[in-house]
């Protein structure tokens, strides 16, 4: 009898354990450092950057899976919380809060998967990571919806790949301010293994600066080679905020070593017709990731001021702890 009990209570265990794993996945990272860099005022901190914890999981034999991600680094906010139906391949649904598809380095490259501790000019400015030219900081997200999915299926990959969606315009955890919606699509080809080549759209209209409706259209072209121990990453933007155009554009090259090293070097530049930034810069970098839970990473920047006419030299370390 108290066999039985025993064996019994080990499958319920077990059971409960499935599900947990299946439907119920906790994950997240922290991420904090040390910078110096003769732009920022003070030029030397201590910095808490991201402290995120992720709820995930599947449903309807994986059909169906959600996501919450919660960052409580400064004042805690939701990032993502979204839920998708997966169908078909070529045809999936997800409703909720997001990283924008627009542009290839928002959406794909993750804080603990980047190349570098600070992300492109292009993703900073461009897809709403600050404020600066319309008055949206999100972390590159939004709420809306949108369609995806792949066509012609080859060696574990789709050849021809879509997003299009419609958002509300307004930034993370808050309702649309105005009537206007977003419109983003993006096409993503794949012609052979370990390089893609993407185009994007994006049309905004957002209160900022006293207009209620200022019309900010963007649209990105890029392209991704990444095989086992190369990698190499290029994308241009531009953007017209209200009349002022502005041009963002990096080029990335990287080597993988057998783990746990990659060293990368990235060139970039932003500039626009009202001179709200013009500089370029760049930025060689080390990651050194011994354990899958523990991250280190080293830049060195050098950024050149055209507005102000000044270099500016700049050291980040960062480091992440995974779970």
């Amino acid at each position: 009898m108290t066999t039985c009990l025993a064996a019994e209570a080990q499958t319920t265990g077990e059971k409960v354990k499935a599900f947990a794993d299946k439907h119920l996945k906790l994950s997240g990272y922290l991420q904090g450092g040390f910078e110096w860099n003769q732009a920022n005022d003070p030029e030397t901190t201590f910095y808490l950057r991201r402290a995120r914890v992720s709820l995930s999981g599947d449903a309807a034999k994986e059909k169906i899976d959600y996501r919450l991600q919660v960052d409580f680094a400064g004042s805690p906010k939701i990032c993502d919380l979204y839920i998708r139906y997966k169908p078909l391949n070529e045809l999936n649904l997800q409703l909720g809060q997001y990283k924008l598809p627009f542009s290839l380095e928002n959406e794909l490259y993750g804080p603990t998967k980047l190349e570098f501790i600070e992300y492109s000019y292009l993703t900073t400015y461009l897809v709403r990571n600050n404020t600066k030219y319309d008055g949206i900081s999100a972390t590159g997200r939004d709420m809306g919806f949108q369609l995806y999915g792949g066509f012609f299926e080859r060696d574990g990959y789709s050849i021809l790949n879509y997003n299009v969606g419609v958002y509300n315009g307004a930034g993370i955890n808050c309702k649309d301010n105005n009537s206007s919606k977003d419109f983003v699509a993006r096409l993503i080809v794949k012609p052979i293994k370990g390089l893609s080549i993407s185009g994007s759209y994006m049309y905004s209209e957002t209160e900022f600066d006293g207009v209620e409706y200022m019309k900010s259209p963007r649209w990105s072209v890029g392209a991704i080679y990444d095989v086992r121990h190369w990698i190499a990453r290029t994308e241009f933007a531009q953007a017209d905020f209200g009349g002022n155009t502005t041009n963002a554009f990096y080029a990335l090259a990287g080597y993988h070593f057998e783990k746990p090293w990659t060293v990368a070097a990235r060139y970039e530049f932003i500039d626009d017709e009202l001179n709200v930034l013009d500089e370029q810069r760049v930025t060689i970098g080390g990651v050194y990731k011994p354990y899958k839970f523990l991250r280190l990473q080293l830049n060195y920047s050098y950024t050149m001021n055209a507005k102000l006419q000044k270099n500016f030299n700049g050291i980040n370390l960062m480091v992440s702890a995974i779970f």
